[in-house]
């Protein structure tokens, strides 16, 4: 009896040892389990490095000065945008205006500048004005046919002119006309776009190379779609709002010329409808490397 007795409880403290060897070894695996999915978390964030905010900062800095430089160059600042919208505004009639009365007042019919003549001289003195030059227009195409005029006027009277009269009378004109185009509001506008053209290309300049910079460390760092892809949409946002804000300083700049305030009105109009082309194209840019984040996750996964 106490044989079997003692043979009954090594049993049970041979299986009691076996239960405990087996939730040793549980726990064992259940521990090696966790660290091996501590590990694959740590092997992700490694593989995902995190660039500091002020990288994105930085970013959304330089590409939003390089839209803003790239849009004015391309609009406000060039010679053949200005010259189309003064030749479609009230402005092109005003300077054509002040030929005219110059004219009239030696008799000499205002009809004398044809469409095409007028427009020459408006894109002369719109080149002039970006080179930081005075008004100085060629008016001897014209003059020509003042002298023509004059003549013919004069003989009917049976008076014959010298060209010396006839060539005074134009320097005349000419320089009264150049006088009244030459004003200080063209003078002032005139070194504000000067200085305007060389601050827009110097940004454009730091802008480029600081972003060339940004991609080659992104680039290398395997994270140029996802902290790019950040750095567009925030540009989007801000140079949309600004477009709006330009476009509406343009039109309060021209409260304070009343003279000019069609021209200012269609120059907001088209500003705005230019400058949103290029903000297109900035946001089909931030798109595709949104899709191309989407679709590189899906291409690990599988």
């Amino acid at each position: 009896m106490t044989v079997a007795m003692t043979l009954f409880s090594i049993m049970e403290s041979l299986n009691g040892n076996q239960l405990v060897g087996e939730s040793k070894i549980v726990e064992k695996r259940s521990e090696v389990r966790r660290k091996q999915n501590q590990q694959e978390k740590t092997n992700k964030k490694q593989e995902r490095p995190r660039h500091h905010p002020l990288f994105i900062i930085w970013g959304v800095l330089l590409v939003v000065l390089l839209m803003v430089a790239v849009t004015f160059n391309q609009t406000l600042l060039s010679t053949r945008f200005v010259d189309h919208e003064i030749t479609h505004t009230n402005l092109s009639s005003m300077i054509m205006d002040t030929v005219d009365n110059n004219l009239s007042q030696y008799g000499i019919s205002t009809a004398a500048i044809s469409d095409k003549e007028a427009n020459k001289l408006i894109t002369q003195a719109v080149n002039q004005v970006y080179s930081g030059q005075e008004i100085d227009l060629n008016l001897q195409p014209v003059l020509g046919g003042i002298n023509q005029s004059a003549s013919q006027a004069a003989e009917q009277y049976g008076v014959e002119l010298p060209n010396s009269i006839t060539s005074g009378i134009g320097s005349e004109i000419s320089g009264a006309v150049n006088s009244q185009l030459n004003t200080p509001e063209v003078k002032q506008i005139a070194n504000a776009i000067s200085i305007a053209k060389n601050v827009a290309h110097l940004v454009m300049v730091i802008s480029l190379i600081g972003l060339g910079l940004m991609m080659l460390i992104a680039i290398l760092k395997k994270n140029f779609s996802r902290v790019f892809s950040w750095i567009g949409l925030w540009s989007v946002i801000i140079v949309y709002v600004l477009v709006i804000i330009f476009s509406q300083l343009i039109i309060q700049a021209g409260k304070r010329y009343p003279d000019y305030s069609s021209l200012t009105a269609q120059l907001s109009t088209d500003f705005h409808a230019q400058t949103l082309n290029y903000w297109l194209f900035l946001l089909v840019l931030t798109l595709l490397l949104f899709i191309w984040r989407i679709v590189s996750r899906f291409l690990k996964k599988r």
